[in-house]
């Protein structure tokens, strides 16, 4: 899996963000100055296309990094158990870094093969871990990485502090499995809410308000008064249905990034969701709504 970088992930929000305010500046343009009557979408579905297309590649660019990062943390197990293989040979533990990393890690091999060429430069195990840490981007490596240097600092059996690291980390990956299965369900929840509230909104102008106003017409048409239920005449079924999508709109983009943050911890993992509820808004308003 490819390693996104910091400095590419910026240029992707920033491309991004000018591209969605681009569309946006349009679509106000249309809507409010020109008044262009012809074009086949609102300014305000415009806007929402806009918000889908500026936020799509950069929750792809989160989705690939989350993965890669995940890749760094799982392979970090095994990589201190065999160093503590290699340090019962009687190796040092440089040395004993310097042969697991000739293993298959995953994403942690590059990074491991760099921090034991910045070692050969002449970079001190501690500084080299220290940039591993920077590059990995990860608690668990930050951690390993100190905890590594601690060793290297402190000495002793090599094999026997390992095993304990090893231990420790796996208790610790475990408590982390363990909570992102408990808290991954809470993003269903948040598909089901948006789900039943889409429902709810499309039903209503479909049904009810859609009814109103065609009961409005028919008491004008017969010369009455419109009035439904003691309220005045002049139901706008077109604003209601904007403000409906609008509301649907805020709905997903807000109930993306909870999804994100309760099951994976991360605002960035709810791009992905986010993207994928402001689709189905737009694709269910564009079939069951504007062309109904």
């Amino acid at each position: 899996m490819p390693k996104i970088d910091p400095k590419e992930k910026r240029l992707v929000w920033y491309v991004s963000v000018a591209l969605g305010l681009l569309i946006t500046v349009v679509a106000l343009l249309v809507g409010f100055v020109y008044r262009i009557q012809q074009l086949p979408l609102d300014w305000d579905q415009m806007i929402v296309l806009g918000m889908i297309l500026a936020i799509f590649p950069p929750a792809g660019v989160e989705w690939l990094d989350l993965r890669w990062q995940r890749g760094i943390d799982r392979n970090i197990p095994r990589l201190l158990r065999e160093i503590a293989e290699a340090g019962q040979t009687g190796l040092t533990l440089i040395r004993a870094i310097e042969v697991s990393a000739d293993r298959d890690y995953g994403p942690l091999t590059p990074e491991l093969k760099q921090m034991i060429a910045q070692i050969s430069w002449g970079t001190s195990l501690e500084d080299a871990l220290r940039s591993f840490a920077k590059r990995a981007r990860t608690k668990l490596a930050k951690r390993t990485a100190d905890l590594i240097s601690e060793v290297s600092r402190s000495g002793g059996d090599t094999k026997e502090i390992m095993e304990q690291l090893n231990k420790h980390i796996g208790e610790l990956q475990s408590i982390e499995r363990e909570r992102y299965a408990q808290m991954r369900p809470y993003a269903v929840v948040v598909y089901i809410a948006f789900g039943v509230f889409l429902f709810t909104d499309i039903m209503l102008i479909r049904t009810f308000f859609t009814q109103i106003v065609e009961l409005q017409t028919a008491i004008l048409n017969t010369g009455g008064t419109a009035t439904i239920f003691g309220a005045a005449s002049g139901v706008d079924i077109g604003l209601l249905k904007k403000v409906m999508f609008h509301a649907v709109v805020i709905q997903a983009l807000l109930g993306g990034l909870i999804a994100g943050k309760m099951s994976e911890a991360r605002l960035g993992a709810g791009l992905k969701h986010t993207v994928m509820l402001l689709v189905i808004a737009f694709f269910a308003f564009f079939i069951w709504v504007w062309k109904a």
